[in-house]
């Protein structure tokens, strides 16, 4: 758990989760460090919390800042590109945890990620989900919105949590789009506003019914990736013609949650908790 008289590690990807996470952190008078990865492109300025760039492979680096320091925890928050494994540069450390890492690489992204978290953990530094640093968790079941989703949407979200539940065997994506009782989307790697923005011209001509269902993936680690929403989303689902979404109880996060419920009011979309 978080230690005002030590450091919370943030290592963040691209997105507005890290630097919320760091405004929550400075009402609460904690500590941090600011991890950012040579490989991204950011679109917040971090500059004013004296970042320190890092790359995959250099996890020596990344224990010295570590100790220097004196953090006792990480999150891991915001998105980022995966790197090409027979490109990496890794230091001598680096060597022995790309070697875990690529035996377990054939069992999935969550393999690869449970076994980064563990070896944070042999170290002594805890791995918190972002919901220990930030109240941002869908945590009551139902519609947020003013807006309610009909008995379509309905019988729609219960195909789609289906349908995700069933792709999470194969590590396939979060998030799928259904419409009248089919399948038109599953979220790929180019990521949630991407599937809605190719979605477009479909939803429309479903007569603006389509409906965005966004779960995390079976057995999936909560302490980093999990599906998130925000004010971009809401935006992006009513330029495409949507209905609505349904994100999950727990397991969703939603950024600047008041504001993303409230333009959905505005732009008169559901968004409903499922479990």
């Amino acid at each position: 758990m978080l230690d005002n008289q030590k450091t919370l590690a943030i290592i963040a990807g691209r997105g507005n989760l890290p630097a919320l996470i760091i405004e929550e952190c400075q009402k609460k008078q904690q500590k941090f460090v600011l991890l950012l990865l040579e490989t991204e492109t950011y679109e917040v300025d971090y500059s004013l919390y004296q970042p320190i760039y890092i790359t995959y492979g250099e996890v020596e680096k990344l224990l010295a800042v570590f100790a220097l320091h004196k953090v006792n925890a990480v999150v891991m928050a915001g998105a980022v590109n995966k790197p090409s494994f027979s490109q990496l540069k890794v230091d001598k450390t680096g060597s022995f945890l790309l070697a875990k890492i690529l035996a377990n690489k054939i069992l999935g992204d969550d393999a690869v990620l449970k076994t980064v978290i563990n070896f944070f953990l042999q170290h002594k530094i805890e791995v918190l989900k972002i919901s220990q640093v930030l109240d941002c968790l869908a945590n009551q079941q139902g519609a947020l919105t003013t807006t309610k989703p009909d008995k379509q949407h309905l019988l729609d979200i219960e195909l789609g949590k289906n349908a995700i539940k069933h792709f999470s065997a194969f590590d396939v994506g979060q998030g799928v789009v259904v419409a009248q009782k089919q399948i038109i989307a599953v979220e790929a790697v180019e990521g949630t506003d991407a599937m809605i923005a190719r979605c477009q011209n479909l939803s429309i001509s479903y007569g603006k019914q389509a409906v965005l269902i966004k779960m995390a993936k079976q057995k999936q680690s909560q302490k980093a990736d999990l599906p998130t929403i925000g004010p971009n989303t809401i935006y992006n689902l009513a330029n495409a013609g949507f209905a609505g979404l349904a994100i999950e109880l727990n397991k969703t996060i939603i950024l600047q949650k008041n504001e993303t419920i409230n333009l959905a009011n505005q732009l008169g979309l559901f968004i409903l908790v499922v479990c």
